[in-house]
């Protein structure tokens, strides 16, 4: 079991593994629902431009780690959430931001 430190940095990694040019700052959009994991991710590259992260070329060892990352962080109902934020520089500095999105959980609990 990895500690959040280390899934934070092995989110960073990940980052600055995929992004092939000088950037700004990265942020990877995270939704978690019971065993699932999906995720997107933007950039702005040196010249201000916006582009896509390709999140394919993740290491798949990363949607593991995010749904540790849920479980740790939202032990007995604490801190619940079903969406994430990870804000990247650089020079390493990050922010990690979780949210209840109960209009997303009301639409899986409607299909499932």
């Amino acid at each position: 079991m990895k500690t959040v430190d280390e899934i934070y940095q092995f989110i960073a990694d990940n980052i600055n593994t995929v992004i092939k040019e000088n950037w700004k700052s990265a942020e990877l959009n995270v939704e978690a629902i019971g065993q699932m994991v999906s995720n997107t991710g933007t950039y702005i590259n040196s010249t201000g431009e916006s582009k896509q992260i390709d999140v394919d070329e993740f290491d798949f060892q990363l949607t593991f780690d995010l749904l540790e990352l849920q479980q740790i962080t939202t032990k007995k109902d604490n801190n619940k959430w079903n969406r994430a934020t990870f804000t990247l520089t650089p020079d390493g500095k990050f922010d990690m931001e979780f949210k209840w999105d109960q209009q997303l959980q009301d639409e899986i609990e409607r299909l499932s």
